[in-house]
């Protein structure tokens, strides 16, 4: 079963819902991606067991992209605890990748203080940004005034994006034109490029995550061995602070769901049984 479907609390946020099985998985893309991240990893996970949200971010794919200023990881958590009510679910267990797992982590912190802890079962966090770090060059140039907009404007799309998918991936050879292709439908349609500089201009607001020790949902930590985006010593140290949590280190780079997506599936699936 596979349904698209659009949010319409604040702005409209795009989410296709896949299968018809009772444990919902909502995921959650990294930085200028979109739903399109998890193409790889989605067939692994059986349809009359698993129901997956893959959910547009506000700015991202076919949600809507404001310019309204308002991207910041707390703004898109708000998001996302309205979407899951929006969707009628509870018990949800929540997929973030990159960005995605900040906004997850922030998420279920929100929810907590919201009296909407049950909302969320559980934390899958895929190469999380959980704290604060020096930014890769690419994104470093994108905050700064002016040179984000030359660079997004006037760059050819696909050498830009084969160039950071070099250095996301560990592999070279998994940089391929159909993955090429997908990302750089990431960066068109009205309102993308605006919808990322904001984006990374308030990305330092994952600063105000709370304590990690907090957290007393189960959580699964997967994360790639040679990630150049977010050092896997990120991943160590959100695994010593979450209490009870499960780390999962695969010989990848920041991508393991599209790198290793057979083996990310397992460990989910593993994780959830």
């Amino acid at each position: 079963m596979k349904c698209p479907s659009c949010l319409s609390i604040g702005p409209k946020l795009h989410c296709e819902a896949i299968g018809a099985g009772p444990e919902p998985l909502l995921f959650l893309h990294g930085f200028a991606a979109s739903s399109v991240t998890w193409e790889e990893i989605s067939p692994y996970f059986p349809l009359d067991r698993f129901r997956l949200y893959l959910l547009d971010l506000k700015g991202s794919g076919k949600s809507d992209k404001p310019r309204d200023n308002a991207y910041s990881p707390e703004d898109q958590a708000n998001l996302v605890l309205n979407a899951i009510e929006g969707l009628g679910i509870r018990n949800i267990t929540m997929i973030g990748h990159s960005l995605g797992g900040g906004i997850a982590l922030l998420a279920w912190h929100k929810g907590k203080a919201t009296c909407r802890s049950a909302l969320i079962s559980r934390l899958v966090l895929i190469d999380a940004a959980a704290y604060p770090q020096r930014f890769p060059r690419f994104f470093q140039w994108l905050r700064k005034p002016i040179l984000g907009w030359l660079l997004l404007r006037l760059l050819p799309l696909r050498s830009m994006v084969r160039y950071n998918l070099r250095h996301v991936y560990h592999d070279p050879e998994q940089v391929t034109e159909a993955r090429v292709a997908r990302y750089m439908g990431c960066f068109r349609g009205a309102g993308t490029v605006a919808a990322i500089i904001a984006t990374a201009r308030q990305v330092d607001s994952l600063r105000s995550i709370p304590d990690h020790g907090q957290i007393d949902v189960p959580t699964l930590i997967i994360w790639g061995r040679y990630d150049r985006v977010i050092r896997l010593q990120s991943g160590e140290r959100l695994h010593a602070e979450i209490p009870g949590s499960r780390l999962v280190v695969m010989d990848c780079g920041h991508n393991p769901h599209e790198e290793e997506a057979a083996a990310s599936a397992a460990a989910i699936i593993g994780f959830i049984n």
